[in-house]
């Protein structure tokens, strides 16, 4: 006869333990693979979008010092203008005195020929002068005003101001290895952009004359292969034909132009070169 077996045990399954196991360790390398990236992300605390937010903030606080030290200038500019403003008021009152005077006169012209051809004669000179002056009144208004409004803007805090106007080329882009170089055309008047941060203002009046305007288009034309691009605000369309005109009539400089809609700081980084 067969012999019985000693005792009876269960065997122990060690599959599904195993499975849970493998599961375990999956998630966990999960967590920390997910742990790395998010830390790669991140750029000392910050994300670079934050990073990005930053370095803006910093270069509106430069371009605030800057605007505000060119404060002091354009204030005592616009206290000139308004001081024309009331020598023309001065003398249109004065003109009106004299008027007075010549029409009392009259009546006794046969008395008193002589001082009414003085008085006349002073009338003509004054009239000529208001005439004068009266000419010159629109580019002044519209320098006050301009002058008016970036004064304001200079009061803004960085974040109140227009956004800057990004300036991109078009068609089919520039020439290789050509130099560009930037005028910005307004209502009073154009502005040389020297250098990345040196600005130049030159009435519309003064175009032709200045020789700021004529020293910078003196370098354009020593620079080679360079061309001179005028970025015409709304209102710019006046100045920016004067301007334009008188660089390719003195210095025969092949020019360009392009519109910029808004009203904030022109940004140019699109032009730079990597």
């Amino acid at each position: 006869m067969a012999k019985k077996r000693q005792g009876k045990h269960d065997e122990v399954m060690l599959i599904p333990f195993l499975d849970i196991l493998c599961s375990l360790i999956g998630i966990l390398i999960l967590i920390i693979v997910v742990v790395c990236v998010a830390q790669l992300q991140k750029v000392n605390g910050r994300t670079k979008e934050d990073l990005a937010l930053a370095q803006k903030y910093q270069s509106l606080q430069v371009q605030l010092r800057e605007l505000q030290k060119a404060a002091p200038a354009l204030q005592t500019k616009v206290a000139e203008l308004e001081r024309s403003r009331g020598a023309l008021a001065a003398k249109q009152q004065k003109l009106d005195e004299l008027r007075k005077r010549l029409a009392s006169t009259t009546a006794e012209a046969g008395k008193s020929t002589q001082k009414s051809a003085e008085l006349q004669n002073q009338i003509d000179d004054l009239k000529r002068q208001i005439e004068a002056i009266v000419k010159s009144m629109p580019p002044l208004n519209a320098e006050i005003e301009l002058l008016k409004k970036r004064l304001a803007e200079r009061q803004k805090k960085p974040e109140e101001k227009s956004a800057a106007v990004v300036v991109k080329p078009s068609g089919g882009g520039t020439r290789q290895n050509q130099r560009l170089f930037f005028v910005e055309a307004a209502g009073a008047g154009i502005v040389i952009y020297k250098g990345k941060t040196e600005r130049i203002r030159v009435a519309q009046n003064s175009v032709g004359i200045d020789k700021d305007y004529n020293a910078f288009l003196k370098t354009v034309k020593d620079t080679g292969n360079a061309s001179l691009l005028f970025l015409v605000r709304r209102d710019g369309w006046g100045s920016y034909v004067k301007a334009a005109g008188w660089a390719e009539q003195s210095m025969g400089l092949n020019t360009g132009k392009l519109p910029i809609p808004g009203d904030g700081v022109v940004d140019l980084s699109a032009f730079e070169k990597p």
